[in-house]
């Protein structure tokens, strides 16, 4: 019994780490699904990350966390964020409740998936570096089976 013990103490650690480190790994983007939310992350070497949860029922959410700050839509936020993507500005890509913001949202995510260079300013002119690696594997492409995201608009 003892070893029983064990042995399923020793695989549930391992099976935790696996999952802790295939989630939110540093210097590369990754991608998750937990209660019915798709979840795609971007963390640099600083932990500093950008967060998008996407599911059918609700509009697509995007926080940028910058050491204690969170930044984007909702109600506890310290500010705004804009993306510069290979040297393009997409201003608050998150806010989808009109046209011209579902289709920033959509120019966002598709350059996203082959960026070479992304960075984040907040609306108090902090810039975060953020990582591309990973991203054209992380995130669908859009408008597609696999593409869980839905705008306001």
């Amino acid at each position: 019994m003892k070893g029983i013990t064990k042995a399923l103490v020793f695989s549930s650690a391992a099976l935790l780490s696996t999952s802790v480190l295939a989630f939110g790994e540093r210097g590369q983007w990754s991608s998750g699904w937990g209660q019915g939310t798709s979840e795609y992350m971007a963390v640099n070497q600083y932990g500093d990350e950008l967060y998008i949860a996407c599911n059918p029922y609700e509009p697509v959410s995007m926080t940028l966390t910058v050491g204690d700050r969170t930044y984007g839509g909702g109600r506890y936020a310290d500010g705004d964020f804009s993306l510069i993507i290979d040297g393009t500005e997409v201003q608050t890509p998150y806010d989808t409740v009109s046209r011209v913001g579902a289709n920033n949202f959509f120019y966002a995510w598709e350059n996203l998936r082959s960026a070479t260079s992304i960075v984040a300013l907040t609306s108090d002119g902090v810039h975060v570096e953020l990582p591309s690696k990973g991203s054209f594997d992380a995130l669908p492409e859009a408008f597609t089976e696999g593409y869980p995201c839905r705008t306001e608009f």
